[in-house]
C-alpha cells in the first residue's frame, strides 16, 4: 500500500511542478527526473548534474501539502537559476537564485521548513534603516493585536450580541490601523497563508467565516485545492492573502470566529437539546450572518465619520498573478428556521 501511495505522490509532485512551470514561468523549464528520497536533514534537493528534483518522503508524510508545494517551488528556483539564468561561480542561494525566487513569487528562505509563499514588489535586501523601521512597525502591530485580542476576550458570555459588538470594535481598530499607515511606509510585500484544516467537503459555516474575513478584515480569501497525501485525495483549504500584519490579524480572527461558533452552538444545545446536524448548520449560519450584518452596520457608521476603506488594488493585482484562474464556489442555501433566528 505504501508503494502505491508513493507512486501517487510522485504523480502529484510532477503535476505541481507542471502547474508552477506553466502558470509562473510560462513553461520555461524542461521536466526533470522526480524522486522521493529518505533524507531527514533536508526537505528537497535539486541536483543539476543528473537533472533530479528530490523530495523527502518524511516531508510528504509529516507536513501539509502546501509546505511540499513550497519545497517544490524552492527547488524549481534552483533549477531556473541553473538552466535558464545559467548561474555559474556563485553560491547555491546567490543572486541568480534570489532572482528566480522573485520570478516565482516565493520566499527566498533557504533552510528549515518552508515559509508561506511570499511575493515581493521588487524589494531589495533591507538596509539598517529599513530594519529599524520594520522593528518599529512590528511593535505597533503587536500593540494593535493585543488590543484586538482584549476586545474579543470581552465577548466571553453566551450573549452573541456582545460578541458582535466586540467584533465590530476590533474591525474599526484594524480599519484605523490600515488607514493610518503613511502611503510610503506601507509594506509592499504580500504573502499567502493557509488557515484551518483542509477538507473534501466544506461546511457552510467555514465558507461564511471566509466571507467575513474577505469583506471586513483587509485580506483576500480563496479556497484552493490541496492534496491529502495520507488519503491520496484532493481537498480544499482556505488561503488568505495580504500584508504580513493583516494576515496575522485575519488568521487570529479566523481562529476566534471558529472557536466562537463552537462555543455558541454548545450553549444553544444546552438551551434546546434537539441538536441535529441540520439545526446546527442553520444556527451557525444565523450566528455568522449576525456577525456580518453587525460589521456592515459598523462600516456604514465609519464611512459617515470619514473612515473609508477603498480596498487594496495592488493586493488584487498580486493575487491575480498568483492565481490567474479562479471561479466562484457554489453551495446550497439555508432554511430560515427557529435555529437560524436564534
Amino acid at each position: 500500500m505504501r508503494a502505491e501511495l508513493e507512486r501517487a505522490w510522485l504523480v502529484r509532485v510532477r503535476l505541481e511542478w507542471k502547474l508552477i512551470n506553466d502558470e509562473r514561468l510560462g513553461g520555461a523549464l524542461t521536466p526533470p527526473v522526480f524522486v522521493l528520497d529518505d533524507a531527514r536533514g533536508r526537505l528537497g534537493r535539486w541536483h543539476a548534474e543528473t537533472r533530479t528534483l528530490a523530495i523527502s518522503r518524511q516531508h510528504v508524510w509529516d507536513h501539509p501539502w502546501g509546505d511540499v508545494v513550497d519545497t517544490i517551488a524552492h527547488e524549481m528556483a534552483h533549477q531556473y537559476a541553473a538552466e535558464v539564468l545559467r548561474a555559474a561561480g556563485e553560491t547555491a542561494h546567490g543572486d541568480a537564485f534570489r532572482h528566480a525566487c522573485r520570478h516565482l513569487g516565493i520566499d527566498t528562505a533557504a533552510t528549515g521548513r518552508p515559509s508561506p509563499d511570499v511575493g515581493t514588489a521588487g524589494a531589495d535586501v533591507g538596509t539598517a534603516g529599513a530594519d529599524v523601521g520594520a522593528a518599529a512597525a512590528s511593535v505597533r502591530v503587536d500593540r494593535v493585536m493585543a488590543r484586538v485580542r482584549k476586545l474579543l476576550a470581552l465577548a466571553g458570555s453566551d450573549n452573541v450580541h456582545e460578541a458582535e459588538a466586540a467584533m465590530a470594535a476590533a474591525n474599526t481598530l484594524l480599519l484605523r490601523y490600515n488607514l493610518d499607515l503613511p502611503q510610503g511606509e506601507i509594506d509592499a510585500a504580500y504573502a499567502s497563508r493557509r488557515v484551518g484544516p483542509s477538507a473534501a467537503a466544506l461546511p457552510l459555516e467555514r465558507k461564511l467565516v471566509a466571507s467575513i474575513l474577505s469583506r471586513f478584515f483587509f485580506v483576500e480569501c480563496l479556497w484552493v485545492w490541496t492534496y491529502n497525501a495520507r488519503l491520496d485525495r484532493g481537498e480544499r483549504v482556505l488561503e488568505l492573502s495580504g500584508t504580513a500584519a493583516n494576515l496575522d490579524f485575519a488568521a487570529w480572527v479566523h481562529d476566534w470566529l471558529t472557536a466562537e461558533c463552537k462555543r455558541l452552538w454548545l450553549a444553544e444545545r444546552r438551551r434546546s437539546p434537539r441538536g441535529t446536524a441540520g439545526r446546527r448548520r442553520e444556527y451557525l449560519a444565523g450566528v455568522l450572518t449576525g456577525f456580518s450584518d453587525r460589521l456592515a452596520e459598523e462600516r456604514q457608521r465609519n464611512e459617515s465619520r470619514g473612515l473609508v476603506w477603498v480596498g487594496d488594488a495592488d493586493l488584487r493585482a498580486w493575487l491575480a498573478r498568483r492565481h490567474p484562474r479562479t471561479h466562484g464556489l457554489g453551495g446550497r442555501g439555508v432554511r430560515r428556521s427557529d435555529a437560524h433566528a436564534a
